[in-house]
């Protein structure tokens, strides 16, 4: 036990030191070509911080353990909104500039058509396609928003070097996050906790570090809207990437939990989520509100693991 919890933590810290260099290559890359941050975070980082989840819905196929991916989806929408975007709210007080509420749209369709393909417990050919269909329209809206693009800065920035650093940053995300997946799972298991509570759970937030570790990063530098395009790009394709995977390679039945008791609290939090972005879109945020949303989505997330630990009940 020891032994996980040491490698967990050192998964961590290379995690965290990813995420800073994945982040700060970003901002330069796109700084030389006239991308804004909210571009950036709706794409490069999005899918990078996705990766560990598509690795595991690919894992789960061969595995057999269809829910598994399913699970880890649901408990990382539910993580980058409850946990990330709570944390978030404590520095983003407005997100006016350069903002485009057509990527509310995305969001919005793959997570209806999410609900819709879980209600009967499988994911159908044709509910496969639809998603595939929301991720070309959202490259779409992508391609013709040009508030994603500000005056191009030229300066004196190595592009290789950049790329270079980028490329490292996103693999040790991607190495981080698996092996921070691969103990927090080992540990769990040792305790007696179920496959389905581990990817709704350690899974999910394993696969949420590097979201959560981007974020921060991403706070600290001032990126707010690097912020929000991570957080709505990922949801995104967690949904309209991981689920395809599932519905064409694999027949398999979800657990009905998934359903009846973790689809309301996604539900809560998505409806949420983007009326803060509505919100924020127009108005200026009170420092003292935004402290206390990012308390109450944050509770939020802490009082629904605890929930399906079980663990609620000893308080």
């Amino acid at each position: 036990m020891l032994t996980n919890i040491s490698l967990l933590l050192l998964s961590i810290a290379t995690l965290v030191y990813g995420a800073e260099r994945f982040v700060e290559a970003s901002s330069k890359i796109a700084r030389n070509f006239g991308i804004s941050d909210l571009f950036v975070g709706l794409t490069i980082i999005a899918l990078g911080t996705s990766a560990p989840e598509i690795f595991v819905a690919i894992s789960s196929i061969f595995n057999s353990a269809e829910a598994v991916a399913i699970g880890t989806i649901v408990g990382s929408n539910i993580t980058n909104i409850a946990l990330i975007f709570g944390v978030s709210c404590f520095a983003i007080n407005q997100i006016k500039k350069n903002f485009s509420l057509s990527s509310l749209i995305p969001f919005l369709l793959s997570f209806f058509l999410f609900l819709f393909a879980l209600k009967d417990l499988t994911f159908s050919l044709l509910e496969s396609l639809g998603f595939i269909a929301i991720f070309f329209y959202f490259l779409i809206i992508l391609s013709k928003d040009r508030s994603g693009f500000d005056e191009v800065v030229s300066g004196s920035n190595n592009m290789f070097k950049n790329l270079t650093i980028l490329l490292i940053g996103l693999l040790l995300l991607i190495l981080g996050s698996n092996f921070a997946v691969i103990y927090a799972e080992k540990f769990a298991l040792s305790v007696g906790i179920s496959e389905v509570v581990v990817s709704l759970t350690i899974l999910a937030l394993g696969t949420s570090l590097p979201e959560l570790a981007a974020t921060i990063s991403a706070i600290l530098k001032g990126k707010n809207q690097m912020v929000i395009g991570n957080i709505i790009g990922s949801n995104i394709l967690n949904l309209v990437i991981i689920v395809p995977i599932i519905g064409i390679f694999s027949k398999a039945i979800m657990p009905i939990e998934l359903w009846e008791r973790d689809s309301t609290p996604l539900i809560i939090l998505t409806l949420l989520f983007t009326l803060m972005m509505l919100f924020l879109s127009r108005a200026h945020l009170p420092k003292q509100l935004g402290a206390i949303l990012g308390l109450g989505f944050i509770s939020f997330y802490f009082l629904y693991v605890l929930n399906l630990s079980n663990l609620i009940s000893i308080f």
